[in-house]
Order: structure tokens, then sequence, then C-alpha cells
């Protein structure tokens, strides 16, 4: 990690502080995802076809896959950018790859909204729905140090323990693949961060997670321990992305309503409401590792001292508490993000639009004339006497 972070400095592969919606105050490289996949996919491929024996199987293949390919589109919008219908174009292409030939989709709602089984037919566009969200809702936290990279250990953690618990050895050593790979760079990311984990590292902790979610949902019934034999594996595998779902879930839904882009960037995400309450990175990620450590445990909790509870009314309480938790905050920090979007939408109309702005190549003044230069009737007659002298006598 080093030697990348000497690279991205010495090549400028960086992410300049300067824009109002930034919240760094120096330039740090933003590629870091370079080294968690590479340390992710290593490890998967080293220790996969060994330990998954029987199991092993043509699906994590396609999960390696498609990984890689998004890795390098995350990279190319790191470097020069890429557009949002681009980007939805790939998650497209990779999720239908995903759903279809890996089998990584959702079947059931274990009982939740008195909904078992879904049929085939729904399967398809619902999973491809949500490995979007969750790819999304992963990427969009990766706004403060050392926070996507942290939540994202947490749910990896969570993922294989429940897999080896569960004896699925082939998704418990991708799970902990990714985990070992992400406390490396929590190193060098926890702030002060040295280096940013990037669309590239971003976009492919999101696929992963969606497809340790949907792994933890399809989780057979034959293999789930006894103690847990009432839990909802849906409740489970949505607590673990419990921060990411609910934060993606209110900034889109805020911008809907403003007519806005879900798209379009802002400070409103909960990590920055909290900065504004006057805490920095560090305390503001350890706050949301806790919340994220809280609700992965709530559902254990529950199921354990009230396993007669009713399942749909286990989600909606934790739904509710999910968003109450960050009531105060976001009541005590309105002025303040008030205060901030007016900066934003100053800052805005100060930039130079593209048809008034300066061109950044400007064109080299012309050398002037000296003033021993032969004037135009003196050329004129030197090209005829070199004529005459080069006629035939």
């Amino acid at each position: 990690m080093p030697t990348l972070i000497q690279v991205a400095r010495l090549k400028n592969l960086v992410d300049a502080p300067g824009d109002a919606r930034k919240i760094h105050k120096r330039s740090v490289p933003t590629i870091g995802g370079v080294m968690v996949v590479l340390g992710f996919m290593l490890s998967a491929m080293v220790w996969l076809p060994a330990n998954a024996v029987e199991e092993f199987d043509l699906k994590w293949l396609y999960l390696l896959s498609a990984g890689l390919a998004l890795f390098f589109v995350g990279l190319k919008d790191d470097l020069i950018g890429l557009s949002p219908a681009k980007k939805l174009l790939v998650h497209l292409f990779l999720g239908g790859m995903l759903v279809h030939l890996g089998g990584f989709r959702i079947d059931t709602f274990d009982g939740l909204f008195g909904i078992h089984n879904i049929p085939l037919w729904l399967s398809y566009p619902f999973s491809l729905f949500v490995y979007i969200v969750a790819v999304n809702a992963v990427n969009l936290i990766d706004g403060i140090d050392g926070l996507a990279g942290g939540v994202g250990t947490l749910m990896m953690v969570t993922f294989g323990a429940w897999f080896l618990a569960t004896g699925n050895v082939a998704p418990a050593t991708i799970a902990f693949a990714m985990a070992g790979s992400l406390m490396g760079f929590l190193v060098f990311n926890f702030h002060p961060a040295r280096i940013f984990l990037g669309d590239c590292g971003s976009l492919v902790l999101g696929l992963t997670a969606y497809v340790m979610a949907t792994e933890v949902m399809n989780t057979p019934a034959t293999r789930v321990p006894l103690a847990w034999e009432n839990l909802s594996l849906p409740l489970l595998a949505m607590s673990a992305l419990a921060y990411p779902l609910v934060d993606t879930l209110r900034v889109f839904t805020l911008r809907a309503l403003r007519g806005r882009s879900p798209f379009s960037p802002d400070k409103n995400h909960l990590h920055h409401r909290i900065m504004m309450n006057g805490s920095g990175h560090a305390k503001a990620a350890v706050l949301l590792y806790g919340y994220t450590a809280a609700f992965i445990g709530l559902p254990f909790l529950v199921y354990r001292f009230f396993p007669q509870l009713n399942t749909t009314w286990v989600f909606v309480g934790e739904l509710v508490a999910a968003f109450a938790v960050f009531i105060p905050l976001l009541r005590s920090t309105r002025y303040a993000n008030l205060r901030q979007e007016a900066l934003i939408k100053a800052a805005d109309e100060e930039a130079p639009s593209p048809t008034t702005a300066e061109p950044l190549v400007h064109p080299a003044p012309k050398a002037p004339l000296s003033k021993e230069a032969p004037s135009w009737r003196d050329r004129v007659s030197t090209r005829k006497e070199a004529k005459a002298e080069q006629a035939p006598v």
C-alpha cells in the first residue's frame, strides 16, 4: 500500500480539496481499492478451491469475474470519470449475470410480510433491483475516513461467522477474504487517511455484500443451528447492511422530494451530519461502527429472548429504530445543514459556466515581426531573381 500511495502522488491520481462538497483539506490518493481488490481476489482464488471441496461450483467464478469487471469500471470512474447512465448499464449487465448465471437471487422472504417463496418471474427483477441498491448504498457511505472500510469489515465478519456456523465453507472463505483485505486497508484509511477506497474498491465491496446477503437469505433450514431456528434470515441480511440502506434511502428520498437527481452529490449524508455536530472523522466512523454492530446483534437478541415474535413486526420495529436513532442528530444539525447547502449553492453559482470559462490551454502569442524583416515586395523580387538564375541559358 505505501508504494501505491507514492505512485498515486507521483502520477497525481489524487482527490484535491477545493470543492465545497469535499470535507478533506489535503490531496489524497483515490485508488486504494486497487490493493483491496487485489488482496481479496488472490486470497479467494488461493483458498476457495482448497476449502470448498465438494461445495465449490462455477457460481463463485461468476462472482470473481463480475467483481473484476466492476473493479475496472470503478477504476475508470476514479481516474477520468464515468457517466451514471453508463455505470447503470454495467450494473444491469453484471447484476443480470450474477442473478441468472450465478444463481445469487432472492427466492424467499422467509415469512416476512407473510411471503415465503417468490415466483421466478418476480425473483429475477427484484433481485436485480436489490443488487443495484446494495452496490450503490455501500458506494455512497465512502464519504469519511475509515467508514466504508470499517463498516464493510463488520459486515463481512458477520457473514463469514454465519457461514461457518452453518457449514457453508465457500461463502465463508469469500467473506473472510474481503474482511482481511479491508482490515489491511484500514491501517492506511483510518483518520487521517493516507488513501481513499475509491469507486474501484467500494463498488466491489457492495457487490460482495449483495452476494453474501443473498447467500444468508438462502441458507437451507437444515443447516441453521437449533438455537437460531426462529431467526429471520432476510432480517439478518438487512441488519448487516443497516447503515448503508438507511442512509441511502434517506438521502435519495430527500433529493427526490426536492426535485433533484437521487445521484446528485451533497453533504446531507448521516456521517456528514454527525461531523456537523462537532465530531471528527475518527469519532464519526467509530459511532457508526457501533451502530452497525448493534443492529447486527439485534436480531439475535430478539429471537433469543422473544422467539415467538412475529417476523414482520420485528422488521418494522427495527426499521423504525434504525431511523429514530438519528432524529436528535438531524434536529440539532438542521441549521448547520441549511448553511452548508447555502454555501454549496453559492459556490455552484460563482463557478464559471462552460461557455464563459476561460480555455484550459491558451494559444501561444504570435512572435512580433522583426524591424529588419523584408517587405513583401522584397520577397517577391528575391523569388524572381532565384528563378532567373535557375533558368537554362
